[in-house]
């Protein structure tokens, strides 16, 4: 979700500083909830800052585009392999732990998938 703009924030804490209405009517005037309007008045408060924050980066891939590469080569290799058998390939050749939906997902990532072609 894409955050609102500068200005609105803006629009959004003058108005409550004005004292023209309540957080909740003031969300329900703005289109926004009552959390984003109590966000914004603290934001103001704390740092004397509107503008949106930096988003965090989200959580870092279990395997390593190292080990992804060997899961690509050891698929390609033997093209019926399974998540199980590939689970203990990565334990028994770079000593990772990974569950089988981890692998699942990264060989999606990859491009490869698991059915089976006739």
């Amino acid at each position: 979700m894409k955050a609102y703009s500068l200005d609105l924030r803006q629009r959004v804490v003058r108005a409550y500083e004005q004292g023209q209405d309540s957080i909740a009517q003031l969300a329900a005037r703005f289109g926004v909830g009552p959390t984003f309007v109590k966000k914004m008045l603290r934001q103001q408060r704390e740092s004397g800052e509107l503008s949106p924050r930096p988003r965090g980066g989200g959580r870092r891939p279990s395997l390593s585009p190292k080990q992804r590469r060997l899961l690509r080569r050891k698929v390609e290799r033997e093209q019926d392999i399974s998540l199980a058998e590939l689970q203990t390939y990565l334990r028994e050749t770079v000593r990772v732990e990974a569950h089988v939906s981890t692998i699942s997902r990264a060989l999606s990532a990859l491009g490869l998938p698991r059915k089976k072609s006739r």
